[in-house]
């Protein structure tokens, strides 16, 4: 099976389910931005009352679009992941009617709407803004794992201060991605052409990761010299009060225990 006879069973099946009153191709397919790398989104809506059965159902009905390796319920809420024997990667999101208005037709591509639920989706969405909770739990986080660094300098735990560093990498990933002020933002494994050319440069150049002691300092320090302004940036956008304890103790921490100054 290839992806467009996956995407032809995945219609044929839905629609054979009446309790499914339509379905949209979203993510990279939605918005007409896919590749041969693409995983297959899908955004279905049935009525609320029906939302437990057919979560239950679940597990059967993927099946009858294609035998997995994988399937699997994602974060206990209505969105399903499976993966087919050729690799074949979908997922399925599971919505109400209520939820349409909220959507926009600019990231959905209509596979059926027999309740004609089209009508009600906006055409175009607003572009998202940061999200205060979550530039303030990224900021937290970051600053937390940076105060890490003496530890693990100090046990000479070197592979463990390669993956700190490879975790303050993705911090500084997701929050650029939340600077990125569009509709949809799409997967984690698409950064080319949703990070400005600069980012992406200033991703490129960080210095390689790897399980020594320099590696460490140089990667944690180039990782809060592109974060921290960043992170201020955003803080003053959103009406947030920067964590100034947290930093200025962290500061301290790392000049008294390492030698290190923060930019």
């Amino acid at each position: 099976m290839d992806p467009e006879g996956l995407i032809s069973r995945i219609r044929q099946v839905l629609h054979d389910d009446p309790r499914v009153l339509a379905a949209w191709l979203s993510g990279s397919r939605g918005r007409g931005t896919a590749d041969r790398h693409s995983d297959t989104d899908v955004w279905l809506v049935v009525s609320a009352g029906d939302v437990p059965g057919f979560v239950q159902d679940w597990p059967q009905t993927c099946e009858r679009i294609s035998p997995t390796v994988l399937c699997q319920q994602v974060g206990g809420g209505p969105v399903f992941t499976a993966i087919t024997p050729e690799w074949l990667r979908f997922d399925v999101a599971i919505g109400t009617p209520e939820d349409v208005a909220g959507r926009s037709r600019m990231t959905l591509e209509p596979l059926f709407d027999r309740a004609g639920l089209s009508e009600r989706l906006q055409p175009a969405g607003r572009p998202l803004p940061p999200d205060p909770g979550r530039v303030s739990g990224l900021t937290t986080e970051f600053l937390r794992v940076l105060g890490l660094l003496p530890v693990v300098l100090g046990r000479q735990e070197y592979v463990v201060a390669a993956s700190g560093a490879g975790l303050l990498r993705q911090l500084l990933i997701q929050l650029m991605l939340e600077d990125v002020a569009v509709e949809d933002r799409g997967g984690a494994l698409r950064l080319a052409g949703l990070l400005p050319p600069d980012r992406l440069r200033a991703l490129a150049a960080l210095p390689p990761t790897e399980a020594t002691r320099a590696s460490a300092v140089a990667v944690h320090l180039e990782c809060a010299r592109a974060f921290l302004p960043l992170a201020r940036d955003l803080h003053d956008r959103c009406g947030l009060t920067w964590p100034a304890d947290l930093d200025d103790a962290l500061r301290r921490h790392l000049r008294a225990e390492l030698g290190l100054e923060l930019v």
